[in-house]
């Protein structure tokens, strides 16, 4: 449950949304107000001094004195049990973070530098308006991370270690590379910082903070959650900001590099390309609002305009074609990006726009085809590591799933991440192409993957299929969030070049591979790398809270569908209630594989010969004492963007030998191509 807010007892009793302030902003501003109390009368109390920067003993004396008379009074004010839990969750805290560092330090000299940002770390959680005053954090944690700190050079540059700038320093002395292409790295869903341009009400606070990324966030959503889901929820009306509310994307490479001190995303390849000569003149990240649909992007923040206007300046200017490095979700906005760009109804370059501009298009971890964990987390508010794993902590255990199921209802961008291509790529209650061969497998039992929804528990709704699945999700969502996915999206498939040409303009086909057909490029290439053998959710067991279906719908409260996490340990691929398959942890490798192994290969979705290389990185991590991020070798969704095969191909194809990037299939995905039957 969230820490409990302290209030003044005018604030309890007038209950005003204005009133709800982390309490260190009220103590400042009492203790203003009494020091000025204090300079008008000519006299000082004892509560009202303060220790000079080079205090006397006496002074030490009075001032412990005057902070435990503080600390008392507050502590008399809270309920003991409540101080008690803050106590203990903020030492564990400390107590964790201090230990996961000692440990890397210990196993892991070459990780050393990440002690280097503890401090930053910890002076961004602003732990002195969460600790009581008289702990002195700042000198504590100053002190700690002195002792820790491994480099002596007097610098405030982060000492960053070899291993950061692999495997770019050995292939520009192997394989001789230089930058040639402009780049554009294009984020995911929810690795795009948002920053708080609102300054109403609760928003004062945190204005230019960002309440996505950064320790803001977290002391936000612990001390202030009201006011952070506020600002984070998307208008239900409208699908933009509500009233009173701007948050925006955050601009520049530090948008995406790091989510948190430390925890790396996009930070490794842009040191990688830093290697090969790049800089912020031909490098640069396209963040975006990802809770926004494709179309509001460029209604709101024109986007796409933007974007294309970037990539026109570096052909002028340099000469250079440019090469988008979308990872995750931002291989659909640079689909979208690709078709918008052509259509007189979007940017009118013209047929030949791509071409003339896009050397090529490195999708990692791409998902051409959704995620079924999407599916789940709108239909009963259970994102299962939708977010990333340090907000999927604070979320699980401080939000119900009415309030996550709202959240995540409003966000009209993330729709666009529901499995495409129906029971045609994934299958039907006789079965999917992707199911488990219970003798070739050499497993006992397990589930096929074809019934996306399975309910065993005795009522009255039966097994859905994938399509059956996005029709319940449909009756279960109010009437505003249906208006927004008929504006919006479209997950069929289309097999004839007479449906193709008849929605070439539509908007809403351009988030679907298997409904639109790839630009005319010829010279331009598609690369598709991701990795597989991590265990993916493919498919869930659900139950109810109502007996009839025409009661899901559901305009508010808690969703009458949840995830039945009941153990049935006779089936292996099954754990409470996830039915689980291969894939990179996020993304099943249907949708990870399908597009460039197969649709992306036949006339109908290809009929200009856009150039399409699969390159596959079987998950091969090391071991958690050693890295806890895996390594160099692991390429499950978010990590293989620090996997050095991947980054060895990102730098090939940069600086001009993308020829030499060719297939590499070490899974079974070609099996299942020949299972999906499409023109």
């Amino acid at each position: 449950m969230p820490l409990p807010k302290t209030k003044d007892k005018k604030s309890a009793a007038s209950g005003k949304a204005s009133q709800r302030k982390p309490r260190s902003r009220q103590n400042n501003k009492q203790k203003s107000s009494g020091a000025n109390s204090s300079q008008r009368s000519g006299t000082n109390s004892d509560d009202e001094r303060t220790v000079t920067n080079t205090p006397t003993e006496n002074d030490k004396k009075l001032a412990s004195a005057i902070l435990n008379n503080r600390l008392g009074k507050e502590l008399a004010e809270l309920k003991p049990e409540r101080v008690k839990r803050r106590r203990w969750f903020l030492s564990g805290i400390i107590f964790g973070v201090s230990a996961a560092v000692l440990s890397i330090l210990y196993t892991n000299p070459t990780q050393s530098s990440h002690i280097n940002h503890m401090h930053t770390f910890f002076g961004e959680l602003d732990v002195i308006s969460l600790l009581p005053e008289s702990l002195m954090p700042d000198d504590f944690i100053r002190d700690i991370t002195g002792m820790l700190i491994t480099n002596t050079e007097p610098s405030t540059v982060p000492q960053y270690t070899v291993g950061d700038y692999q495997p770019a320093l050995s292939l520009v002395e192997e394989e001789v590379l230089v930058k040639k292409h402009n780049v554009i790295l294009v984020p995911g869903i929810i690795s795009t910082g948002l920053e708080s341009w609102s300054t109403a009400n609760c928003s004062k606070p945190y204005f230019r903070q960002r309440l996505w990324g950064t320790t803001t966030m977290f002391k936000a959503i612990l001390l202030d959650k009201e006011c952070w889901v506020e600002h984070i929820m998307l208008d239900k009306k409208t699908g933009l900001d509500p009233p009173g509310i701007k948050l925006r994307a955050a601009k520049g490479l530090d948008a995406a590099d790091y989510f948190i001190t430390s925890y790396w995303i996009w930070g490794k390849i842009i040191n990688n390309l830093g290697v090969l000569g790049y800089d912020s003149n031909d490098m640069s990240l396209a963040s975006y609002d990802w809770r926004l649909s494709y179309a509001d992007l460029e209604r709101r923040d024109h986007y796409f305009s933007t974007l294309k206007s970037q990539i026109e300046v570096a052909l002028r200017a340099g000469g250079k074609k440019t090469v988008l490095v979308p990872h995750s979700m931002g291989s659909q906005v640079i689909q979208y990006f690709m078709k918008w760009a052509e259509s007189p109804k979007g940017g009118n370059g013209g047929s030949q726009w791509v071409n003339d501009h896009i050397e090529a298009v490195i999708n990692l971890a791409g998902t051409p085809l959704g995620v079924p964990k999407t599916l789940s987390s709108l239909l009963s508010g259970e994102q299962r590591e939708t977010v990333q794993p340090l907000v999927n902590y604070l979320l699980d255990h401080f939000m119900n799933r009415k309030e996550l199921a709202s959240i995540f209802r409003s966000w009209t961008g993330l729709p666009s991440l529901l499995p495409k291509g129906g029971n045609a790529i994934w299958g039907d209650l006789s079965g999917a192409p992707d199911d488990i061969d219970v003798e070739t497998d050499n497993v006992s039992s397990a589930v096929s993957y074809g019934a996306q929804i399975r309910f065993d528990d005795g009522g009255s709704v039966g097994n859905q299929t994938m399509e059956d699945a996005l029709g319940l999700l449909y009756r279960v969502l109010d009437q505003d969030a249906q208006q927004f996915l008929k504006r919006d999206y479209s997950y069929g498939v289309f097999r004839t070049q007479a449906e193709m040409d008849d929605h070439a303009d539509d908007h809403r086909m351009w988030t679907n591979p298997l409904q639109h057909q790839l630009p005319n490029a010829p010279n331009m290439t598609i690369y598709c790398l991701y990795g597989h053998g991590a265990t993916t959710e493919r498919a869930y067991y659900y139950t109810t809270d109502k007996a009839n279906v025409d009661e899901f719908h559901e305009e508010s409260g808690t969703p009458a569908l949840r995830i039945d996490k009941r153990q049935r340990t006779h089936l292996k691929n099954v754990d409470i209630g996830i039915i689980n398959g291969e894939g990179d942890g996020t993304v099943p490798l249907l949708s990870l594989g399908y597009m460039c192994s197969g649709a992306w290969r036949k006339p109908l979705y290809n009929p200009h010969g856009v150039r399409i290389v699969a390159r596959e990185f079987a998950h091969n991590p090391a071991a958690a004492y050693k890295d806890m991020r895996g390594g160099a070798g692991a390429s499950d969704h978010i990590n293989i963007l620090g996997n050095h095969a991947a980054t060895a191909d990102i730098l090939r194809i940069v600086s001009g030998n993308g020829p030499m990037v060719e297939d590499q299939i070490s899974s079974d995905i070609l099996k299942y191509v020949d299972r999906i039957k499409l023109p």
